[in-house]
């Protein structure tokens, strides 16, 4: 009976754990940014990082390397979702931090991975209910006065629309996941970050494969492991004790914490107005993550969720 009442609890804390992490993007890029590093280099050695320590995570399971190599047969699904969800996403998101302060960022980013909805309501007829609506009608009006506001304001045209291009990114990566129908395990994680981490390797190269310093080695550690792994894994831990969407609820808590990072480290506010619309954003967000009711909706399974 305590297990019972332990495990959503346990379940609650690691998604809101997953969040905080998730937070720290914009304030260590940019620390990392400030040790002379380019925004090829931050997003490269960020995923390689994340990517190392998945992999002794999973040399460490029984038969971890073959279960890896047997998932290789049509990874090339895996591979269209990397080159959104890692590619586009590390390389805009990153990018936009070094023209825009890191709560509009966060919040663009976030406003345009919920453009999966209209991806779904398209192409994968998802039905389109009023509470749906409503929502998409909040995120796109305060997506709008976000970028009107404070994206022309405390921000740069070309931070916006970095931000935008991630979050559009990252959205098209949750509908080609659902779309391909793919497992969420470990192996596939792994193969996820491993193209990733190829695709980035081209940028990068091409900039000068830019050799980090020794002052800049803290921000990219931390980078790859409380974000790039941490973040992950307290999703996968949520998971196995609490429903997909509960934990997509929590998590969307994330861009708070980017701008209670950026404020606490950088002194970086968005305006009243902007809060607003972020407020707007968020609560939108919210609205769509609920189940609906008397409908069976098909829930986006994030990455690790083992089916």
């Amino acid at each position: 009976m305590k297990n019972k009442y332990l495990s959503p609890i346990l379940g609650a804390v690691f998604a809101l754990l997953a969040a905080l992490s998730n937070g720290t993007v914009g304030v260590l890029s940019r620390s990392a940014f400030n040790e002379g590093l380019d925004h090829t280099a931050v997003a490269f050695w960020r995923c390689g990082i994340a990517l190392s320590l998945l992999s002794i995570v999973i040399l460490l399971r029984p038969a971890g390397l073959a279960r890896v190599g047997s998932e290789f047969t049509g990874s090339w699904k895996i591979a269209v979702c990397s080159a959104l969800g890692i590619f586009t996403l590390y390389h805009f998101e990153t990018r936009a931090f070094a023209y825009a302060p890191i709560p509009l960022v966060a919040i663009l980013v976030f406003a345009g991975g919920l453009g999966a909805i209209a991806l779904d309501i398209l192409i994968l007829k998802e039905r389109v209910t009023t509470r749906k609506a409503f929502a998409m009608t909040m995120v796109f009006l305060g997506g709008s006065f976000l970028i009107a506001g404070d994206g022309l304001v405390i921000g740069s045209i070309a931070g916006v629309i970095l931000a935008l291009i991630a979050g559009l990114g990252y959205a098209s990566f949750i509908f080609a996941w659902k779309f391909f129908k793919l497992r969420s395990s470990l192996e596939n994680f792994w193969w996820f970050l491993a193209y990733g981490f190829v695709m980035l390797a081209v940028p990068y190269a091409w900039s000068g494969a830019q050799v980090p310093s020794v002052n800049a080695l803290p921000s990219l550690l931390s980078l790859g492991v409380i974000p790039s792994f941490c973040g992950f894994y307290c999703t996968i831990l949520a998971l196995q004790r609490i429903e997909a969407y509960k934990t997509q609820v929590i998590e969307s808590s994330e861009p708070f914490f980017s701008a209670l990072f950026a404020a606490v480290f950088f002194g970086e506010w968005l305006t009243s107005s902007g809060m607003s619309a972020a407020l707007a954003i968020l609560v939108g967000a919210l609205i769509t993550s609920m189940p609906e009711r008397r409908a069976v909706s098909m829930q986006v399974h994030p990455i690790g969720e083992e089916e």
